[in-house]
């Protein structure tokens, strides 16, 4: 135990000894002080570069484009040779350009990004001077076309500056060549002495406040895209770091879901023996001063009993490992079995119970809602004096109300939420046992919620309450004729021959001793093959199979139930015992026709299923 603990808490550890570490992704940069942090950060630098990269398709366009129309501009003056040899270095540059940053795919993208990343460079160097070579070729003697060229000029160089941003040494690559020549020509231009000086001052003027403020914002705009970056790749640790985490709670969920799964078998299995050993005990001692000491011992048991069993569906619900399993089905089958399981409860207390379903259809979980619906009637009758208990199904505008009626004790407007916390019960403050754990109403909400039905509670102290569950009404159309779950056992007289296969030796011997007075003649087996070749050599007719769920190895009850009734009948009634709640479990059990109960069996069951045998 102490080294799954060391190792589930490992990942825990680890998680938090990375997010110390003063290089922890978690630690975001700051625009003041860790500008440089973000940008030594491979992955940014590599975004930057990639970002850039994507720009410069377009950049290249735009050289291609601004080319033709400069030198269509400088034709129009009489040079038209040299600008069309310009203009065609240009564009041979930049297709050249586009050759190098042709659209990949994804992988061989980024490879070659790494590997031509000098190359690129140095071509995009190459083709912004080759830009900056037009100024002082084009450039005359003529103000407005100077004029219109150092707008192109300008304009161009703008563009590309903006979308090459991302990378710093793609901007002063690009920009300076470009920018370089064009500044110094408008600056001799000025110098000289004729009308064109005061033209060529201005665009002088104009072309390196242009280039300063450019500059300016290229260095503001890297900065931004780098800190966004940078909070990209921080929210994207941040996931990694929460998918890690879900990831060491999930097993420690798998971890919980096996300790529930072995503690309903481990722990139920000597309960159950327990339980069956007390009650033979008590049918030994009947009509002897120590019988009253034994039934003590019965309620002690039942008490336990029932703690662990509700603690236990608590902690199956919590962790999530209930599943559901939706059906339509008249609501009257499960007031019926409600009726028999508390109209004897509800006499012995002189309180009257009633049950109307209106032959309501609703489509729920059967096994759930009549848990859902049988802790609140066990509730209510717990908490009336006089009076008695409605239990009704009515229409409702979300379906059908299942409704439970009381006229106990009534509800303090400041508790009616206090009384779903497990453990908690109003008027029970000495934590008397016989009126139960406080853990049924924690179970039906939890239930409810499973479900998705919602639960109502309205409550007047001193004159009672009622809780209304509405659960969505099913199509009366879908109603299948199912099979009956519940194999009808045969009319019985005399000894009765009763087949019990469970791998627990103690299990065994406790059931067979209890049974024994009742003139059950048990046949115990531990497999599935002891089990079969008891059935052949029984000289008695087998009554009844009773089978644990788990048994040896891979082996399970349903395949024990199936290879004995392959000897005994097809038509001999079968009890599955187990202590799982899984529905596929249930599904299949019932699909079987079994009847199925479950750990730690209290031994009236057992008794109740044996007398059934004989009516």
């Amino acid at each position: 135990m102490s080294d799954r603990l060391s190792s589930a808490e490992t990942p825990d550890a680890e998680v938090a000894s990375r997010g110390s570490r003063p290089d922890s992704p978690t630690s975001l940069p700051s625009v003041g002080g860790h500008l440089g942090v973000a940008r030594s950060d491979p992955r940014i630098a590599e975004a930057l570069y990639r970002t850039a990269l994507d720009g410069d398709r377009r950049v290249a366009v735009i050289m291609i484009l601004g080319s033709v129309i400069v030198a269509s501009l400088v034709q129009q003056q009489g040079s038209s040779r040299v600008a069309w040899l310009w203009c065609v270095a240009c564009v041979v540059l930049s297709g050249a350009r586009l050759l190098l940053n042709r659209p990949r795919r994804m992988g061989g993208r980024d490879q070659a990004a790494l590997k031509y990343r000098p190359q690129w460079l140095a071509l995009l160097c190459t083709a912004a001077t080759c830009w900056g070579v037009g100024p002082p070729l084009f450039l005359l003697d003529n103000p407005s076309a100077d004029t219109l060229l150092t707008g192109i000029f300008l304009a161009a160089a703008g563009l590309s500056a903006s979308l090459l941003s991302a990378w710093r040494p793609a901007v002063y690559a690009s920009l300076l060549p470009s920018l370089v020549p064009l500044l110094v020509t408008l600056a001799i231009h000025a110098g000289s002495a004729s009308q064109i000086s005061s033209n060529a001052l201005l665009l002088s003027s104009v072309t390196a406040a242009f280039t300063l403020l450019l500059e300016r914002l290229m260095i503001a705009q890297n900065n931004s895209l780098a800190l966004l970056l940078a909070v990209r790749f921080h929210n994207e640790d941040l996931v990694q770091q929460l998918r890690s985490q879900i990831n060491v709670t999930a097993r420690a969920n798998e971890e919980k879901t096996r300790f529930v799964a072995s503690a309903a078998h481990d722990l139920r299995q000597p309960l159950h023996a327990l339980g069956m050993f007390c009650a033979t005990l008590e049918q030994r001692l009947q009509n002897t001063p120590d019988r009253p000491l034994v039934r003590n011992m019965m309620n002690a048991i039942e008490s336990l009993e029932e703690s662990f069993g509700s603690m236990l569906d608590i902690s199956r619900l919590d962790a999530g490992i209930v599943q559901t399993a939706p059906q339509t089905f008249p609501i009257r089958d499960v007031f019926r079995r409600l009726y028999q399981q508390f109209g004897g409860d509800a006499e012995a207390r002189d309180l009257a119970l009633r049950f109307r379903a209106t032959r309501r259809v609703v489509r729920s979980d059967p096994l759930l809602l009549e848990r859902i619906l049988a802790n609140l009637a066990q509730n209510a009758l717990r908490y009336t004096r006089r009076g008695g208990v409605l239990v009704a199904a009515r229409r409702h505008a979300g379906g059908v109300a299942l409704e439970v009626w009381d006229t106990g004790l009534g509800i303090p407007a400041d508790k009616l939420e206090m009384i779903f916390r497990e453990f908690y019960q109003i008027d029970n403050p000495e934590r008397d046992r016989s009126r139960g754990l406080g853990m049924g109403l924690a179970i039906v909400q939890r239930l409810c919620h499973l479900l998705q039905h919602p639960l109502e509670v309205r409550s007047r102290e001193g004159r009672g309450s009622v809780f209304r569950i509405v659960v969505p009404e099913g199509d009366v159309n879908a109603l299948a004729v199912s099979k009956e779950a519940e194999t009808l056992p045969p009319r019985k007289t005399g000894t009765i021959t009763v087949l019990l296969i469970d791998d627990e030796r103690a299990i065994r011997e406790a059931t067979r001793e209890l049974l024994r007075p009742m003139q059950v003649n048990v046949i115990v087996a531990a497999t599935v093959a002891e089990a079969v070749a008891s059935a052949e050599k029984s000289e008695q007719q087998i009554d009844m199979i009773l089978s644990d769920w788990r048994l040896r190895g891979q082996e399970d009850g349903l395949e024990a139930v199936r290879a004995v009734r392959a000897v005994s009948g097809e038509g001999t009634p079968a009890v599955l015992i187990t202590g799982e709640t899984s529905p596929e479990l249930l599904k299949r059990a019932h699909e079987a026709g079994l009847v199925v109960l479950h750990k730690p069996l209290q031994p009236r069951q057992l008794i109740r299923l044996i007398k059934h045998l004989r009516r």
